[in-house]
């Protein structure tokens, strides 16, 4: 059984340094939940955190503590799925690519009474979801919001997608459902609605992290998610029947808070502005909303939440892509040996592509893939093996030293759509050695030296990087 509470006892016996506890009482609304964190990286501690001691939406003590974190840095979504956390740049990424292209694992439906997610069931007026602790996270916030995934079951096709997608709380048991155009999830919302039908959906607030980092993986629209998570989190995902409608709709049993409610048809409410991935406030818009009917949740839950538009959030978003992207260029293109997606692009923006170049065309369609995989890219760099990509000054190097900005740099336009503020337009630097002219070997030391030299001879005690 793999879940959230199991996997931070993990990290406290194994990396107590990776991991702190606030016992002092915080108020999330009063922003001192993201105030802490912003101050906390601020100084360069990147920690999982646990805060003890919260206050709910109302501002009375609350029976959950809050945890934040999580992915904070590639050593601690390394050690998420099972991989060795000094192993967490491209053998990270590619252990992702490696487990999408192995497909879907097992499913196994267990009785509620195994199922610690329905180990307190509340309904009617007692599935209050402001007795919850919601963080505000930043200044100009309509309000407080849940930011974990939820889930859907299709009409068509009978499976289940899970997807990241906030929760504004706009009652006791109202919340918004911001499922944007690209999301399945609204496309699961147009069926129901097609039909004048209300959509059951979850809200799942607390896993396992290997769970949520395999809910970010890019997978195609009719992909059974759950059977997704299973294979990357290479054991069976424990299921269970939902309070509100049965064996009609499985919720994960491991789960530390589960909300069921349903969407009613046709109704938009206003949610925003929201200071989101981008590192900008999404404006104002009109989206579905969700009737709460049932919220349940293990003994001693806890809640996870994820500080939008920070560190935590890149990581989260984009190390799944990283090997979604590597599969996709790798079909087409044997000789792909590396993709970062940096946090300087917020994991969403910017590509960095390594090859071992084999013909001039291989960097643009590397770059033309992923620009299809991903909505949101805006510019990808491609660079020779050579080049670590999760060095940025490494690529810039490259950029500064290997192009011709006159034959190098390609700007196409009308490819992006999702965000019209940043344009349609995508760029792309081919920052490869040119095979057509001269070109200078690059400065190098003997290997056999760097591999008997010892750091930890010669410095010790040297801190070691762990983001």
């Amino acid at each position: 059984m793999q879940d959230l509470q199991g996997f931070l006892t993990r990290l406290e016996a194994e990396h107590p340094e990776w991991i702190a506890r606030v016992k002092e009482q915080v108020d999330p609304n009063a922003f001192e939940v993201s105030g802490l964190l912003h101050l906390l990286e601020r100084r360069g501690e990147y920690r999982a955190v646990v805060f003890e001691n919260v206050l709910d939406v109302e501002g009375r003590p609350s029976a959950f503590p809050l945890v934040y974190n999580l992915f904070i840095t590639r050593p601690l979504c390394a050690l998420a799925l099972g991989v060795r956390p000094d192993r967490h740049r491209m053998e990270l990424s590619a252990e992702f690519a490696r487990r999408q292209a192995a497909g879907p694992g097992p499913l196994e439906v267990v009785d509620g009474r195994q199922a610690p997610c329905r180990e307190v069931v509340l309904r009617g007026a007692d599935a209050d979801v402001r007795r919850l602790p919601v963080a505000m996270h930043h200044h100009r916030d309509a309000g407080a919001y849940f930011t974990m995934t939820c889930a859907m079951k299709a009409l068509s096709g009978h499976f289940y997608d899970v997807t990241f997608t906030k929760n504004m709380v706009k009652g006791p048991r109202r919340m918004s459902f911001s499922a944007h155009l690209h999301h399945h999830l609204d496309a699961m919302v147009g069926e129901y609605e097609a039909q004048g039908r209300r959509a059951p959906v979850i809200a799942v607030l607390g896993h396992h992290p290997a769970f949520y980092l395999a809910s970010c993986a890019m997978t195609p629209y009719g992909t059974d998610d759950y059977a997704a998570i299973a294979g990357f989190m290479q054991a069976p995902l424990r299921l269970t029947l939902s309070e509100t409608w049965g064996d009609a709709f499985l919720v994960p049993a491991d789960a530390e808070v589960v909300i069921e409610g349903e969407i009613p048809p046709g109704v938009r409410e206003s949610q925003n502005p929201y200071g989101e991935i981008a590192g900008y406030y999404q404006e104002e818009m009109q989206m579905p909303v969700v009737e709460v009917t049932a919220i349940t949740h293990r003994r001693g839950a806890m809640v996870q939440g994820v500080f939008p538009g920070r560190q935590d959030h890149w990581n989260l978003g984009g190390i799944p892509k990283e090997g979604s992207v590597f599969n996709v260029i790798r079909r087409t293109i044997p000789g792909v040996r590396a993709v970062h997606l940096p946090p300087s692009g917020h994991g969403r923006f910017a590509c960095y592509i390594s090859l071992a170049k084999e013909f001039d065309n291989e960097p643009r369609k590397a770059a033309m893939a992923a620009f299809v995989e991903m909505p949101n890219l805006k510019f990808c760099v491609v660079v020779d093996d050579d080049i670590d990509v999760f060095d940025e000054r490494e690529v810039l190097w490259a950029m500064a030293t290997r192009t011709w900005w006159d034959q190098d740099l390609e700007v196409i336009r009308q490819v992006q759509s999702f965000r019209g503020w940043l344009g349609s337009a995508v760029a792309i630097v081919d920052a490869t050695r040119p095979r057509n002219r001269p070109f200078p070997p690059r400065n190098d030391l003997p290997p056999d030296v760097l591999a008997r030299l010892d750091l930890d001879r010669y410095f010790p005690g040297l801190r070691r990087e762990t983001r």
